[in-house]
């Protein structure tokens, strides 16, 4: 199930279910994402292998969508991933997974999709943004049964909720058990590891 979950966490945060609930897509910015992470899962999942296509959206340097129909999968992403046709971002919910694994593939699916991996004054941090608090805090859940401590956070100025991943041991531990599933945010993550590895101040 993996390649599905792991899907599904990408369409819950950076796709959109069509309201005639036969077609889904995903956009993104990121080529590569789409080329070596979502196109792959895809094929895995359904035997397609869509073609990204760029969306120029008038204001930034455009993105890039990936559009699939499938009836099948997405009336599962509807029923066992709880995932919403049209707006999204409220009324979504924590999938029906049973194991931890399948719920981690879900949550690094989000996170490749909507997470980032930044620094705060040399140290790294990791953190998912959403209006939805009720997801995460299920993310905060999962964390804390892979022995991760995170945080929730209100940003009024965005009126958004953050779940930060920001002491350095907990950032290790997220490094040792859960791989991002985008090369670039992965990279980041093993780049700011490596500088605190050769850090005497971080040691």
């Amino acid at each position: 199930m993996t390649e599905l979950d792991l899907l599904a966490g990408i369409v819950a945060s950076d796709g959109h279910i069509y309201k005639n609930k036969l077609t889904f897509c995903i956009i993104n910015k990121d080529l590569e994402f789409l080329e070596k992470i979502v196109i792959p899962s895809i094929k895995s999942v359904l035997g397609k292998c869509p073609e990204p296509k760029f969306v120029n959206s008038g204001f930034s340097d455009g993105k890039y969508k990936v559009v699939v129909s499938s009836v099948k999968l997405v009336k599962r992403f509807n029923e066992e991933f709880k995932i919403p046709a049209g707006a999204k971002s409220l009324s979504i919910k924590p999938p029906r997974l049973l194991n931890n694994k399948r719920k981690i593939e879900y949550m690094s699916g989000w996170i490749a999709g909507d997470g980032s991996v930044t620094h705060d004054r040399g140290r790294p941090k990791i953190e998912i943004w959403s209006n939805n608090l009720g997801i995460l805090e299920w993310f905060k859940d999962i964390l804390f049964e892979c022995s991760i401590e995170s945080r929730l956070f209100f940003e009024r100025n965005k009126k958004r909720h953050i779940l930060r991943i920001g002491k350095k041991d907990d950032v290790v531990v997220f490094y040792k058990k859960i791989k991002i599933p985008h090369p670039r945010k992965q990279e980041k993550l093993n780049n700011y590891i490596k500088d605190m590895a050769q850090d005497p101040y971080e040691a």
